[in-house]
């Protein structure tokens, strides 16, 4: 058996070094840039044509939510405050181009012959909202959030998550995606219970399994779900699986090693590599090389839960796999591990698919990377809604960060050796948590029971 060497160079891994350093910046105008206005604007139109001119439009209700993915502090009294600040120098910027404006006006009128009557008014046409100053109150802004449609936040994703220009990671012609799971902590709340229920009914907190796909190369989310524990991952990835374009290439755990999930991205004409832990019984057809065959696999005879008996019917009695068993190297010698692919390629070799599955490992685009830079082990929001808007719009934020790091390292090599945790994870914020589960960011002298809350204090560690 061939012995394959796996360390790897990815320019990927760079990104995770610069996102942390970009999020302690001012990100403000790069994230305005970003925004894709102009389906914004579309969607108002066709979706909330009888929204009137307030302060929080739903396009600065959307920008204010995504602002507020990269922040430390995420209440909603600091989004207010950045919001003021922000829209204060639009007004005042108006005001300014509105003054200028005026004494043109003034000057021009000047040297024209005065006319009989009354004097001509020269005031401004600045609406009220726009010269009086704003309230700090989180009253209006909190209202606008739950105005804002969830269909918006969805669409602002769509249209960032895959930017035109920049430099995409080909292999052989394929698009490369890694997918993974882990599990948010939600709010204590009822609605969010009924929805999400813990999987004890008393002592856990409800919790959402966030299921992703990552491009490798960028390290951006591609597509996202969220379901509940309820659910398996194999059941929550389904939704993304069909979505899938052809000569995409997922990279996957032993978990997608199942029947069905091969037959439905061979269906979108679309390919995976995953492991073999597990046994599997399985015909040659064809010898490639040494370890690496063309097998068989039928259909197994148990139906998953998750799967309809007509979508089992119609499935095929049979598919053929590339199976490949190759040799690494560990601290107790050498051992062997198997791959299943769908990539049915000879001109693809066996070593180089076997150093394509051994980048999905790259810590800078694992989803529990994602949780601590964003900040969400634990979502805020109090309702399935809400949480569901506040996930969307940390996303779009990771994105735009991912964005501007992917168009600056686009040439740049980097070593998989350096301590990529020390310097990406940002162990010094504190995580409190009160017994419903809300998040604070210091003691307050009005809390009762401190020494009870402390045993709250925790750093989460990964699911």
């Amino acid at each position: 058996m061939q012995k394959i060497k796996f360390m790897t160079d990815n320019t990927s891994l760079a990104l995770s070094i610069a996102f942390n350093k970009h999020l302690s910046s001012n990100l403000l105008p790069a994230f305005e840039n970003m925004m894709p206005t102009q389906a914004i604007e579309k969607y108002v139109t066709e979706h909330l044509s009888h929204t009137r001119d307030k302060v929080y439009t739903p396009s600065r209700t959307a920008f204010s939510m995504i602002l507020t993915g990269i922040q430390e502090d995420k209440s909603l009294q600091n989004t207010v405050n950045i919001f003021n600040m922000k829209y204060e120098m639009e007004c005042d910027l108006l005001k300014q181009r509105e003054t200028e404006l005026l004494l043109q006006t003034l000057a021009e009128d000047s040297k024209r012959k005065k006319k009989i009557g009354r004097p001509k008014e020269y005031k401004s046409k600045i609406p009220k909202s726009k010269r009086k100053e704003l309230s700090n109150s989180t009253v209006a802004y909190n209202n606008a959030r739950k105005r804002l449609p969830l269909e918006l936040l969805h669409l602002i994703f769509e249209n960032t998550n895959r930017p035109v220009d920049i430099k995409e990671e080909s292999w052989h012609g394929y698009r490369t995606y890694i997918t993974d799971g882990t599990y948010l902590q939600l709010q204590d709340t009822q609605e969010i219970r009924d929805q999400y229920p813990p999987m004890e009914k008393n002592g856990m907190f409800p919790q959402g399994l966030l299921q992703v796909f990552i491009r490798q190369g960028s390290g951006q989310i591609h597509d996202f779900e969220i379901g509940s524990r309820e659910k398996s991952e194999l059941q929550t990835v389904l939704p993304m699986l069909k979505k899938m374009q052809p000569n995409d290439l997922l990279l996957a755990d032993d978990l997608y090693n199942t029947y069905y999930h091969f037959c439905m991205i061979l269906q979108q004409k679309a390919h995976i590599i995953v492991p073999g832990k597990r046994g599997r019984n399985y015909t040659v057809v064809k010898t490639i090389s040494t370890g690496d065959q063309i097998v068989k696999i039928n259909k197994p005879k148990k139906r998953p839960d998750y799967v309809s008996i007509e979508t089992w019917k119609e499935l095929p009695n049979e598919i053929l796999l590339r199976r490949i068993v190759y040799q690494y190297q560990t601290k107790e010698g050498l051992k062997t591990a198997i791959l299943y692919t769908t990539l049915l390629d000879e001109k693809i070799e066996k070593s180089e698919i076997v150093l394509k599955y051994t980048t999905r490992w790259d810590i800078e685009i694992c989803i529990r990377e994602i949780k601590t830079l964003m900040d969400i082990n634990v979502l805020r929001s109090k309702t399935p809604d809400m949480l569901r808007k506040e996930l969307t719009a940390s996303l779009i934020a990771y994105n735009f960060v991912r964005y501007i790091i992917a168009k600056s390292v686009e040439n740049t090599d980097f070593s998989p050796q350096r301590d990529i945790f020390y310097e990406c994870t940002p162990t010094h914020r504190a995580i409190f948590l009160d017994k419903r589960g809300r998040v604070f960011k210091r003691w307050s002298s009005g809390r009762n029971r401190k020494d009870e809350i402390k045993n709250y204090q925790t750093s989460y560690p990964e699911t």
